[in-house]
């Protein structure tokens, strides 16, 4: 059980699954430029990503200021939060009752992050020209930071982690359980984390609808599942369109949401159509009137070996009431990928362009990781991705019986 993160975590590190053999580097190590690609941002009076025109700024300072009681002339840093880190932009030291003060010349929207150390920090958005004046205890900067005067994106921040604070009791008990072995105490906290999930899902998709077009309403989409709640990531992108353009987070996330787009449940699965070991040519379209999963996975991903056998425990239990899979490898010679199918007893049809991550289905789907799934319908819509073990065989009763 994982705990919900509060800070702004990268687009691909949204979409990669944990235990996942992941799309970061190519054979020989380097990191792939394509894959990491962001969107224009607007310069040289280009559009903003939906074509929408662009809003103009000037650059203007930036000004934060405030109190840390009990950092007093211990160093406070001032940092831009970017998709793949942070950005320093000055560190100074507090003075003798934790007073500090930073100024920053920008012409976007940023998200801004005050602290003394990586663990012990609070975050702001501000505009071009905006200013906050802001108190805390050094203790925990996150929990105690309150704001003096600031606009209002800071107290909507502000606001988000008042909603998702309600899940760290719930985790500590969680964790508290594992560590003493208690699995009365692991279950009932269990199931008051999945009812404060549903709670916590509930409220941050209502805080969103207030504002989508907000850097703010963009920060809370990491509490929500990607692939489950694809809407409300599509709508912030394109309420965001023109107005955050040139922010490194926005640009990053819309530029693959917008990529996701075509992937995404209740869009038509791309065509596939690829070589079988035998040399036949098979196309996805050619399973229409069934369901179908298809299976991104390859040889040499230990992840997706030991997931085959939940795999092939589903393909026994539904194959005979309409149930289909299509296993696409992203293997780079034949020999293993034969040896795979036969080690793991997969009796489905198996298709590869033997290509590794150059294989068209990786741009195609959109794979950042595998194994990766999708399930489509008898019309080739996408019904599920990512199911995998228990969750893959309640889908699959739910549609086709048990």
């Amino acid at each position: 059980m994982k705990g919900m993160k509060r800070v702004l975590i990268p687009m691909m590190a949204m979409l990669l699954l944990a235990g996942a053999c992941s799309n970061t580097t190519k054979e020989n190590g380097t990191m792939d430029s394509e894959s990491l690609a962001i969107a224009d941002g607007g310069e040289d009076g280009k559009p903003g990503v939906l074509g929408k025109e662009l809003v103009k700024r000037d650059p203007a300072k930036v000004s934060v200021k405030g109190a840390i009681t009990g950092a007093e002339n211990s160093e406070v840093y001032f940092q831009i939060v970017e998709s793949k880190g942070v950005k320093g932009i000055d560190t100074i030291t507090a003075g003798p009752n934790g007073e500090f003060s930073f100024e920053y010349v920008s012409s976007i929207p940023e998200y801004y992050r005050v602290g003394n150390n990586e663990q012990n920090s609070f975050y702001l958005i501000l505009e071009p020209g905006e200013s906050a004046e802001v108190n805390a205890n050094a203790q925990n900067l996150f929990k105690t930071f309150e704001i003096v005067e600031a606009p209002d994106e800071c107290f909507r921040m502000k606001e988000m982690n008042g909603i998702t604070s309600m899940m760290d009791s719930i985790n500590m008990i969680l964790q508290a359980s594992q560590m003493n072995k208690d699995q009365g105490m692991f279950q009932n906290a269990l199931i008051e984390y999945d009812n404060l999930s549903v709670k916590m899902n509930r409220d941050i998709k209502a805080y969103i609808n207030k504002k989508p077009a907000s850097l703010s309403s963009l920060a809370a989409l990491q509490n929500l599942n990607f692939d489950e709640e694809f809407d409300y990531y599509l709508k912030v992108v394109k309420a965001l369109d023109g107005i955050a353009n040139g922010n490194d987070i926005y640009d990053n996330m819309a530029n693959q949401i917008l990529s996701m787009e075509q992937v995404a449940v209740g869009s038509m699965a791309p065509e596939i159509t690829l070589p079988q070991p035998n040399g036949e040519v098979i196309s996805l379209s050619d399973f229409r009137g069934q369901y179908v999963l298809i299976d991104f996975w390859a040889s040499w991903c230990g992840p997706c070996r030991r997931e085959n056998p939940n795999v092939k425990k589903v393909y026994e239990k539904f194959h005979a009431k309409g149930f289909e899979i299509l296993g696409v490898s992203l293997d780079k010679a034949m020999q293993p990928w034969l040896n795979a199918i036969g080690q793991d007893g997969l009796e489905w049809r198996h298709v590869s362009d033997l290509k590794f991550w150059q294989s068209s289905v990786v741009a195609d789907y959109q794979i950042t990781g595998i194994p990766h799934t999708v399930l489509v319908d008898p019309n080739g819509v996408i019904l599920a991705k990512n199911l995998r073990g228990e969750a893959l065989d309640l889908k699959l009763a739910q549609i086709l019986g048990e």
